[in-house]
Protein backbone atom coordinates (compact mmCIF):
# COMPACT_ATOMS: atom_id res chain seq x y z
CA UNK A 1 0.00 0.00 0.00
CA UNK A 2 1.19 3.18 -0.73
CA UNK A 3 0.35 6.40 1.68
CA UNK A 4 1.54 9.57 0.11
CA UNK A 5 3.08 12.42 2.21
CA UNK A 6 1.33 15.06 2.42
CA UNK A 7 2.74 17.96 1.05
CA UNK A 8 4.28 15.59 -1.72
CA UNK A 9 6.28 17.34 -4.09
CA UNK A 10 6.89 14.24 -6.36
CA UNK A 11 4.78 11.13 -7.11
CA UNK A 12 6.96 8.66 -5.04
CA UNK A 13 6.98 10.69 -2.10
CA UNK A 14 5.47 9.03 0.57
CA UNK A 15 5.89 5.58 2.27
CA UNK A 16 5.13 2.12 1.02
CA UNK A 17 3.40 -0.56 3.85
CA UNK A 18 3.96 -4.20 3.38
CA UNK A 19 3.34 -7.58 5.37
CA UNK A 20 6.24 -9.28 5.80
CA UNK A 21 6.69 -13.07 7.32
CA UNK A 22 9.01 -14.00 9.93
CA UNK A 23 9.08 -17.66 9.89
CA UNK A 24 11.32 -17.46 12.55
CA UNK A 25 8.31 -15.93 14.93
CA UNK A 26 5.66 -17.53 12.82
CA UNK A 27 4.35 -13.95 12.68
CA UNK A 28 4.24 -10.84 10.05
CA UNK A 29 5.39 -7.77 10.74
CA UNK A 30 4.06 -4.26 8.74
CA UNK A 31 7.37 -2.94 7.28
CA UNK A 32 7.37 0.64 6.27
CA UNK A 33 9.65 1.77 3.45
CA UNK A 34 10.77 5.44 1.91
CA UNK A 35 9.06 5.26 -1.70
CA UNK A 36 12.27 7.16 -2.92
CA UNK A 37 14.36 4.65 -0.91
CA UNK A 38 14.11 1.41 -1.39
CA UNK A 39 17.03 -0.19 -0.84
CA UNK A 40 17.50 1.95 2.51
CA UNK A 41 16.27 0.26 5.87
CA UNK A 42 12.96 0.44 6.69
CA UNK A 43 11.78 3.84 8.31
CA UNK A 44 9.44 1.49 10.75
CA UNK A 45 9.01 -2.03 11.57
CA UNK A 46 5.80 -3.20 13.92
CA UNK A 47 5.69 -6.49 14.69
CA UNK A 48 2.66 -7.94 15.27
CA UNK A 49 1.81 -10.71 17.25
CA UNK A 50 0.01 -13.00 14.71
CA UNK A 51 0.67 -14.52 11.19
CA UNK A 52 -1.28 -12.38 8.56
CA UNK A 53 -1.86 -14.88 5.68
CA UNK A 54 -0.82 -14.45 2.56
CA UNK A 55 -2.72 -12.26 -0.22
CA UNK A 56 -4.32 -10.25 2.86
CA UNK A 57 -5.68 -6.70 1.69
CA UNK A 58 -7.12 -3.56 3.10
CA UNK A 59 -7.71 -0.14 2.00
CA UNK A 60 -6.61 3.16 4.31
CA UNK A 61 -7.92 5.89 4.09
CA UNK A 62 -7.32 9.58 6.06
CA UNK A 63 -8.54 10.38 9.13
CA UNK A 64 -10.22 13.28 7.14
CA UNK A 65 -12.68 11.31 5.14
Amino acid sequence: MFAGRPDAKAEDDGWVLAYVYDQNRDASDVVILDAQDFEGPPVATVELPVRVPFGFHGNWITDSA
